[in-house]
């Protein structure tokens, strides 16, 4: 067998296995599908959240959910002008400009958005 019949062969293989690989997400279940998404819409929350944060890649979270309104909920810990973690926080995450942290808001002010959002 010569290279170029080799590489052929190989060729073939490749996309035999692209195919199969292509056609494997065809078969996942709706719930599958759907904690596909709500993995993104989480992502899209963190990444609003990190935007708002000090220092975004030392930014950790917990508790992370989709909230009745659709909108990211959940817990951030992130750090301080100093370099110490605050402590988790709650934030909800409606979109970029209406992300919101617990310490940016009146208590009162967020427990009636984390009502209304999130449960």
């Amino acid at each position: 067998m010569n290279f170029s019949h080799t590489l052929r062969w190989q060729g073939a293989g490749l996309l035999a296995l692209a195919a199969l690989l292509a056609t494997t997400g065809c078969g996942e279940s709706k719930a599958q599908k759907r904690q596909q998404e709500a993995s993104a819409v989480i992502a899209m929350g963190e990444k609003y959240v990190r935007e708002k944060v000090r220092e975004p890649n030392a930014a950790q979270f917990r508790n992370q959910f989709i909230g009745k309104g659709g909108a990211p909920c959940g817990e951030v810990n992130a750090k301080d002008a100093f370099g110490a973690y605050l402590g988790y926080q709650r934030y909800i995450s409606v979109a970029r400009e209406l992300t919101m942290l617990a310490q940016d808001m009146p208590p009162a002010e967020f427990e009636e958005s984390w009502r209304e959002m999130c449960r």
